[in-house]
């Protein structure tokens, strides 16, 4: 067999090694504008609790920026920090979800994912019955 005659053979045999490598790495997601703003508090879950609705103008309030949030309470700030935002595999869903980290926190155990849909932001943990907050976009 000829040099030439392997180039091809060693060409895909690369590929089929190396490609699936480079999809399967997770990679960091610019954050969306989409989330940029300030949303209010419009519905909770608590798994066992039960769902509770809010109307408009309870003042507890997510704000984020490009690289900060802050959460407010009856317009008291609760908790404020960075977040970093990524792709990542939802195995419950099968599917892959915007992934939220609130102060780099990434405990690798208990996961948060973001979806953003009709001016609502829902955060919820990844879990069947883990609790989950949606704000509804007020600025």
């Amino acid at each position: 067999m000829k040099t030439g005659d392997m180039r091809p053979k060693l060409l895909y045999a690369l590929l089929v090694l190396f490609l699936p490598t480079a999809f399967a790495c997770k990679k960091e997601v610019p954050v969306s504008d989409s989330i940029i703003g300030t949303w209010e508090l419009s519905v909770d879950y608590g798994g066992w609790s039960g769902t509770h609705y809010h109307k408009a103008g309870n003042d507890t309030l997510a704000v984020f920026t490009a690289k900060t949030y802050a959460f407010y309470q009856h317009g008291t700030l609760i908790k404020s920090g960075t977040y970093t935002t990524k792709k990542d595999t939802a195995y419950v869903f099968h599917q892959l979800k915007n992934r939220i980290i609130f102060d780099g926190q990434d405990s690798g155990y208990s996961h948060e994912f973001f979806d953003i849909a009709d001016n609502q932001l829902s955060i919820y943990l990844y879990a069947y019955d883990a609790g989950s907050t949606t704000y509804r976009r007020i600025k």
